[in-house]
Order: structure tokens, then C-alpha cells, then sequence
């Protein structure tokens, strides 16, 4: 599966469920809502984000380059088949 199709997949779902999250927090509150609360859950997000993104840059660098090295190991058996 492409990284695109990936962001396209699970962006939307963690959008969705950090709403709920942030509109959950809202009603526990009785509408009001309580800063340090909200300050919390943002920074867990923003935290939860960080990891996802490196993770996802970590993976993308080993497929890179498993996708080089291959395509030089497929070059070289062609040129050691020909001679």
C-alpha cells in the first residue's frame, strides 16, 4: 500500500476520534471547558502524532531503500547473465 493511500486511509479516523474525544471532554464538563484538561488531551494528540509520523518516516526509509537495493541486485545478476 502507497504512504498516500495510507494518510487517506487513517487521517480521517484520527481526526474523527480526537473529536469525539475533544466533544466528550466538552460534555463531561457540562459545556464548560476546563483549559488544563483541554491542554492535556491536545498534547497527547500532538504527542500520539509525533510517534505515528516518525514511525511512518522510519518505515518509508527502510522501503526506500529495500526498493534500491533490489534494483541493484536485479541489475547486477542481468549484467553477470550476459556475460
Amino acid at each position: 500500500m502507497k504512504i498516500r493511500n495510507m494518510v487517506r486511509k487513517y487521517a480521517a479516523p484520527v481526526v474523527v476520534t480526537s473529536g469525539v474525544l475533544v466533544s466528550g471532554v466538552a460534555s463531561a464538563a457540562g459545556g464548560a471547558l476546563d483549559s488544563a484538561l483541554v491542554t492535556e488531551v491536545k498534547t497527547s494528540v500532538l504527542a500520539d502524532a509525533a510517534t505515528a509520523s516518525g514511525a511512518g518516516f522510519a518505515i518509508m526509509a527502510v522501503v526506500l531503500s529495500l526498493s534500491i537495493g533490489f534494483g541493484l541486485l536485479q541489475t547486477f545478476v542481468r549484467k553477470g547473465a550476459q556475460g
